[in-house]
């Protein structure tokens, strides 16, 4: 019955329809045995089923029966349903641009726990340009170890390429990924905070037990982690 729910009846109409078109016609009392529907809700349930146009009552040897219409009429919910779902999907259309417009975008958003860290990190999936990561420490995979696979896979499969400045102490630690070069400076950086810099964006996470992060969107501040990035990049070792 849960189709017919899909279509906007509830439970209870759907069973009470769906055993009339068994049925043919019924009284009140042999829906309700059928259903296992108390008798005192059937009326009210039928009366909204036959202001869908659903159920039609007769009158034979002074007793009232009930008829179902033709399910062919179900197909009236199901465009309805369908002009219902194509306004939702013109309101998100709507909504989408509204949250794009660059005048009314956030530029700090702070993120906490896993499925925060994961937003950012779904986001980065989305550049078009590469992902430079100052500071990595390998704590992306310890704290999240159950994503980090997906989103290396993910980042290779989107063609973005990666450039990871980290310290010497960390060589060897942890595999190669494809698209990705790993330059090393012999210094030791926090263990528990790195920095993606991606298009005009700043990802700053904290790998803790609970993890946080901080997206930044700012072209300047994107351009000057950048900027100061590659002056590393010269100076750090294969």
């Amino acid at each position: 019955m849960e189709e017919l729910q899909i279509l906007g009846l509830t439970k209870n109409e759907s069973k009470v329809y769906a055993t009339l078109v068994k049925l043919n016609i019924a009284s009140v009392n042999e829906i309700s045995r059928k259903t296992d529907v108390p008798r005192v809700n059937i009326y009210d349930i039928l009366e909204s089923l036959k202001e869908k146009g659903l159920v039609a009552s007769v009158i034979k040897s002074n007793k009232r029966y009930f008829e179902p219409a033709n399910p062919k009429e179900l197909n009236e919910l199901l465009l309805k349903k369908q002009e219902e779902i194509e306004r939702a999907k013109d309101k998100i259309l709507e909504l989408s641009k509204e949250f794009e417009k660059p005048s009314e975008k956030r530029e700090v958003m702070f993120f906490k726990g896993k499925l925060g860290i994961k937003t950012i990190l779904k986001d980065a999936l989305n550049s078009k340009t590469e992902i430079i990561n100052y500071g990595s420490t390998g704590k992306f995979p310890e704290v999240y170890k159950e994503y980090f696979d997906i989103w290396e896979d993910s980042r290779i499969r989107n063609k973005i390429k990666m450039r990871i400045i980290t310290s010497i102490s960390t060589k060897g630690k942890h595999p190669k990924k494809k698209s990705q070069e790993v330059r090393y400076l012999d210094l030791e950086f926090t263990n528990l905070t790195s920095t993606f810099i991606y298009e005009n964006k700043v990802a700053i996470f904290t790998w803790t037990e609970e993890p946080l992060g901080i997206l930044i969107e700012n072209k300047e501040l994107a351009d000057s982690y950048r900027n100061f990035f590659e002056s590393l990049w010269k100076q750090a070792k294969t």
